[in-house]
C-alpha cells in the first residue's frame, strides 16, 4: 500500500507542477508567447487538462478525508458497556506502573483503543533492558504483569500488550580535527 501511495504522490505532484507552470507561463514572465503556442498543440492542451482533473481530484480526496476522518478514541469501555469508560492515559500510567521492574526502566507507553465497541486496548512499551540475557522471559514477564494489572483493574480481559527492548549502550566517537589550514 505504501508504494501505490508514493506512486499516486508522484503523479499529484508531477500534475500540480504542469498546472503551476503552464498557467504561470500564459499569466507571467517574457515567454508567455511561447507557453501560448505550445497550448495551440492538442496534445499539450490534453495534457494540461489531465493534470487538472488530478489535481482537482487530490484536493477533493483530502477534503472529504479531512471531514470523514474520526478522531481516535481517547477511552476504553470495559467490556463493552458504554455506561463504563476509562481513559487511556489511566489505562497507560497502570501499565507503566506495572511494568517497572529493578530489571528494566521504561522508556514510553503508547496505547491505542482498538475494536468496533472499543473493549480492546493494545500497549507498545518501549523499554531499555539492564541485563543482555533472558530477554524472552523478561518481555513475557512484563506482558503478563501489565495484562494482569490493567485486567484487575477493569475486571474485563482486552489488553494485549507489546514490549519493544531499545539499545541500552551508546557509543561517543570523537575525532580530532587539526586546525591548519594549508
Amino acid at each position: 500500500m505504501r508504494i501505490v501511495k508514493k506512486i499516486l504522490a508522484t503523479i499529484y505532484l508531477v500534475a500540480a507542477v504542469m498546472v503551476i507552470g503552464g498557467f504561470a507561463g500564459i499569466t507571467f514572465g517574457p515567454f508567455t508567447g511561447r507557453f501560448e503556442r505550445v497550448l495551440e498543440i492538442p496534445a499539450a492542451r490534453i495534457a494540461l487538462i489531465v493534470a487538472l482533473a488530478v489535481l482537482g481530484i487530490g484536493v477533493l480526496v483530502t477534503v472529504l478525508r479531512t471531514f470523514v476522518a474520526r478522531r481516535e478514541p481517547d477511552c476504553m469501555r470495559a467490556g463493552g458497556n458504554p455506561d463504563i469508560e476509562v481513559t487511556l492515559a489511566a489505562l497507560a500510567s497502570i501499565a507503566r506502573t506495572a511494568a517497572e521492574t529493578e530489571d528494566i526502566m521504561v522508556e514510553s507507553v503508547r496505547g491505542k483503543v482498538q475494536g468496533r465497541d472499543r473493549s480492546e486496548v493494545r500497549f507498545v512499551i518501549e523499554a531499555i533492558a539492564f541485563t543482555d540475557t533472558g530477554l524472552e522471559p523478561l518481555a513475557q514477564r512484563i506482558q503478563d504483569k501489565v495484562r494482569r494489572a490493567c485486567e484487575e483493574m477493569l475486571g474485563t480481559t482486552g489488553v494485549t500488550v507489546r514490549v519493544r527492548f531499545c539499545p541500552s549502550k551508546t557509543t561517543v566517537v570523537s575525532r580530532e580535527v587539526s586546525r591548519e589550514q594549508g
